[in-house]
């Protein structure tokens, strides 16, 4: 998922009142299990029962960018969500090429305990397209390509080697490198998660952390570093938290994420953006 080209510029007032109208009518519509979308009757009588002025441009505003959301969300990223079973057997077509080629990059394994523990096969199909992607582009076939195991911060230099940022927490994937990468990414598969606990909210919270983090660095010295986080779980993004979903789309359109990528999506999306980042063009 991509942000919308007709909201990248709007300010941090717009996106507190769409916070405002998602939080106080809700984000999803129980009787039919979507995400909702709001009329310009229900936004106009919200805000004259909590006594806010707000101009016509940005009461239509909402009404556009929520149902953009709720579109993108319930005609998109729903379709795109896998199980354990179908990113089990997705997982499977990947891993032959893993052992056929000799590819170098990690699979690892998820933190479940007995039967559930397997490998993390949405962080196993990211990293072998990573580094198909990277042979692909490099030629070389001589290790991963890309750091698949961060073991610390990503540490940013300018041109004469000043030190100019840093971040606070690890990622699951930096290209080249955790130092001064290009494009930096976290992973969120919740395939055995029964409940929506606060590990996976606090994990929204941490990737917007993130975003303020490599948004004030880009504001302040124009170094680019591109911050993409994947999802996946369909019980757990759709079925328990289609409004965390909703959050991230807010983040990723007022710009502390570049784009959230879902589910299946991966397949595509993926090395098409990593291309784009190799060859130094906007993905």
């Amino acid at each position: 998922m991509k942000p919308f080209n007709e909201f990248r510029n709007k300010d941090a007032s717009f996106w507190a009142f769409i916070k405002f109208i998602s939080e106080t009518m809700g984000y999803t519509d129980r009787r039919c299990s979507t995400v909702k979308s709001y009329s310009e009757k229900e936004i106009r009588g919200l805000c004259q029962k909590h006594n806010i002025n707000i101009s016509d441009d940005t009461l239509s505003d909402a009404l556009t960018y929520t149902q953009m959301r709720a579109n993108l969300l319930n005609d998109f990223a729903e379709p795109m969500l896998m199980d354990a079973h179908s990113a089990s057997e997705e997982y499977k077509k990947w891993e032959q090429l893993h052992r056929i080629g000799n590819y170098y990059c990690k699979l690892p394994l998820n933190k479940q305990k007995g039967e559930k523990k397997q490998i993390a096969f949405f962080t196993a199909i990211i990293n072998i397209l990573a580094e198909k992607t990277i042979r692909e582009f490099t030629g070389l076939t001589n290790s991963p390509g890309f750091d698949d195991d961060p073991r610390g911060l990503t540490y940013i230099w300018d041109e004469d080697k000043h030190l100019i940022g840093a971040s606070s927490r690890r990622f699951d994937g930096a290209f080249p490198s955790i130092e001064s990468p290009k494009i930096v990414w976290e992973i969120k598969e919740y395939y055995y998660a029964t409940t929506f606990g606060s590990r996976v909210a606090d994990g929204v919270y941490e990737t917007q952390l993130d975003g303020f983090e490599f948004k004030e660095l880009f504001e302040r010295t124009g170094h680019k570093v591109y911050h993409v986080l994947f999802v996946d779980a369909y019980r757990t993004w759709w079925k328990q938290g289609k409004s965390y979903l909703c959050r991230l789309v807010d983040a990723m359109n007022s710009g502390v994420v570049d784009e959230v990528i879902v589910g299946r999506e991966v397949l595509t999306r993926w090395p098409e953006l990593l291309r784009s980042v190799m060859m130094g063009i906007e993905p």
